[in-house]
């Protein structure tokens, strides 16, 4: 089975298989993330910034609290581009909202390009950042990034219009 198209549309850009494959690592990207923050909800330190807990960070937690059902949600999208049960949703909404989260992932983490590049340049080294933007600069951006990368191959060259009648 292929990742889900309107009828009558046809699929150009990467092979099938290799979509299939984005489409699975984007649901176990998404599985992975929701228990990450299930585990810092949980009181789990691991990961954060030296000393910072969830549950001792009102925003932190009001951030958890709503990302584990988000990410519930996102590993479903990216299932149903390529599950039978896929079939049965409106396969334009599914490839927008797939469009979507790796757009809205990607420009997540688009801020932290600059501090990539001096990273990489050998402008600034890790040990100059503090403790907060050492998390989000070399853990929390990039798994932002690897999961709208992901998103995006699973929809990439997928056309919305159908070829034949030109309908949307």
């Amino acid at each position: 089975m292929d990742i889900v198209t309107p009828a009558g549309a046809t699929s150009v850009g990467l092979r099938p298989s290799f979509r299939r494959i984005a489409a699975q690592a984007a649901a176990l990207w998404s599985a992975v993330f929701a228990l990450v923050h299930l585990y810092w909800l949980l009181g789990g330190r691991a990961g954060l910034p030296g000393g910072l807990s969830v549950l001792d960070n009102t925003p932190l937690l009001v951030i958890d609290i709503i990302a584990i059902p988000l990410c519930a949600v996102a590993a479903a999208l990216a299932l149903a581009l390529i599950r039978p049960w896929g079939e049965r949703l409106p396969a334009r909404g599914l490839l927008w909202a797939a469009r979507g989260t790796a757009v809205l992932l990607i420009v997540h983490a688009a801020p932290s390009v600059p501090d990539w590049l001096a990273l990489a340049a050998g402008h600034r080294s890790v040990a100059e950042l503090d403790a907060m933007a050492r998390f989000a600069t070399v853990l929390y951006e990039p798994f932002f990034l690897a999961g709208g990368l992901l998103f995006g191959c699973a929809v990439f060259g997928r056309r919305l219009l159908p070829e034949r009648g030109g309908r949307r």
